[in-house]
């Protein structure tokens, strides 16, 4: 799911690519936030990158 948000897709996006519903990846977006420790997808994927698990 972290691939998916840094490149950008939307919510839906991921749901559909992931087959789940848009609730799960909205949990799922803010579990990812909350362990980076960042408020949005531009602060994850940097600290992503710097962490390199991407």
């Amino acid at each position: 799911m972290l691939h998916l948000l840094v490149a950008g897709r939307s919510n839906p996006e991921i749901a559909s690519a992931l087959v789940v519903s848009v609730n799960t990846v909205k949990t799922h977006v803010r579990s990812i936030y909350r362990k980076l420790g960042v408020a949005n997808r531009v602060e994850a994927s940097v600290v992503a990158h710097s962490l390199h698990l991407l």
